[in-house]
């Protein structure tokens, strides 16, 4: 979820859009005019669109009678045949709402992220026109604001938003918003690049597939819009890097005009690099068309299998679909020729000498190679020790936990005593597991451990195991004659 300074900030891009509302919720119905026959919210934001557009083109203002002038034509082609022809009311009308007679429009934020039953309220002010003077008379200028809305709701075209990003960063680099000014002018390089890649993409369609673009009427149109702003892009470029080196005398903004002096060559490249692309876009197309369209095709190519075969077929007898499909494939296939041997081919064939394949004989691992077996790792200390305890069992039957005690009081005799205990437990599992069927290679490595549970087995009962250590089933160790004497009650063995 976002945090509450993120979506502040989306709240007040949603809130530039509030004086288009007020336009057709409260100054349309009050007006003398048939407002519902022209669409207000576009000519709202085509205003803002002509203002900012032609701001950044003329590097200044705009007049406030070509405004109107503009509002009006395209009031009249949205509704030409009203009789009433109220073309200049709409225009100063929808003007009258955007500019809001100079004064700021107003929102208010209530903030609700804060303490408990706490609620404290912003209120957001701007503007998006503001009326300054020029030498022609009065003149209208685009706000932050208004530029902010121009970008983000509007669907603009790349160059046009390029060349709007770089009037804003000269209208922050002139408020002293340097490091505004920096990101704005990144933002436009990344805009620039965005419309370098949309080119190259569309040129690898054209070589891929020249039907898949449009170059009988939207492409060469849109090179043509391209290549017209790319010099003025380019010049706006050198004014911006003039601009930032004469703001870079200021020692607490010398840093950052630096960057953005730099920002603004690497988009100047980028748009010098896209003008190369522009140039080479037509030579692009006609190679792809001469390659594609004006080769010869087969006869295969100008069939329709859906149209000119199937459908047919599916609509005629068998014996007419048989026919059909098979002058289809005489048609498209090669006529079949006659395999014709000459003599010199003749000899050369009976006269070859038989192929032989030389086949080197198997590697086979010798397995010296390999390496000797591992030993055991049991301590020879260990091994006689835990075979001395085991012997206990083959004179009588005895309880797994009666030679764990008896490892423990001679732990003093070997280096590990834990390793004793699990070597102890572990050949009296063993015992169980492999049971008296158990083969000779499965003898424990030691020969001392070996000859102790040779004779050995292994039985549980319901006693459990009580130990710090193990946990499972007390087992009884003994010799199976000892186990035959003595009556263990149930006993379940392996």
């Amino acid at each position: 979820m976002a945090n509450s300074a993120d979506l502040k900030d989306r709240w007040k891009t949603l809130q530039l859009l509030g004086p288009v509302f007020e336009l057709l919720n409260r100054a349309a119905p009050r007006a003398d005019i048939d407002h519902r026959s022209y669409d207000l919210a576009q000519l709202a934001l085509r205003l803002i669109d002509y203002v900012v557009h032609n701001q950044a083109s003329l590097e200044g203002s705009v007049s406030l009678d070509s405004v109107t002038d503009h509002l009006t034509q395209v009031a009249r082609r949205m509704h030409p045949d009203d009789p009433s022809r109220p073309f200049v009311k709409v225009a100063r009308l929808v003007f009258s709402a955007v500019f809001n007679d100079g004064r700021p429009h107003e929102a208010t934020w209530l903030e609700v992220d804060g303490p408990a039953d706490t609620t404290e309220s912003d209120v957001f002010r701007f503007r998006l026109l503001r009326m300054v003077d020029s030498e022609s008379g009065a003149a209208v200028t685009a706000t932050d604001e208004a530029i902010l809305l121009y970008l983000q709701a509007l669907n603009t075209d790349l160059a046009d938003r390029a060349l709007a990003l770089k009037l804003l960063v000269e209208i922050q680099m002139q408020a002293g918003e340097f490091e505004k000014a920096l990101d704005s002018a990144r933002q436009a390089t990344r805009t620039a690049r965005g419309l370098s890649a949309s080119l190259r993409e569309r040129l690898a369609d054209t070589q891929r597939d020249v039907g898949t673009v449009d170059w009988h009427g939207e492409m060469p149109q849109w090179l043509s819009e391209v290549r017209g702003q790319i010099r003025l892009q380019i010049d706006r470029d050198r004014q911006l890097t003039v601009l930032a080196n004469q703001a870079g005398d200021d020692p607490d903004a010398a840093e950052a005009c630096r960057q953005i002096a730099d920002e603004v060559r690497v988009g100047g490249d980028v748009w010098t690099r896209l003008e190369r692309f522009v140039l080479s876009a037509i030579p692009v197309f006609l190679e792809a068309q001469n390659t594609q369209r004006f080769r010869p095709r087969g006869l295969a190519t100008t069939i329709d299998m859906a149209r000119d075969v199937f459908e047919p077929g599916l609509a005629a007898s068998e014996v007419r679909f048989a026919a059909a499909v098979g002058v289809l494939v005489k048609g498209v296939m090669a006529p079949p020729t006659p395999v014709c041997w000459a003599l010199g081919d003749l000899t050369d064939l009976l006269f070859r000498a038989p192929t032989t394949y030389d086949r080197r004989p198997p590697e086979v691992d010798d397995p010296g190679e390999l390496g000797e077996p591992p030993g055991d790792s049991i301590a020879p200390a260990i091994a006689r020790c835990a075979a001395d305890v085991l012997s206990v069992a083959a004179e009588r039957p005895t309880r797994l936990s009666e030679l764990l005690g008896a490892a423990r009081l001679r732990a003093g005799e070997v280096e590990d005593p834990h390793r004793l205990l699990d070597v102890l437990w572990g050949a009296a599992l063993w015992v169980f597991v492999a049971g008296e069927d158990r083969a000779r290679d499965d003898q424990p490595g030691s020969a001392d451990l070996a000859e102790a549970v040779a004779t050995l087995v292994a039985v549980a009962d319901d006693q459990v195991l009580t130990d710090d250590r193990y946990r499972g089933p007390d087992l009884t160790l003994a010799r199976s004659a000892a186990l035959d004497a003595v009556d263990l009650g149930a006993v379940r063995t392996s």
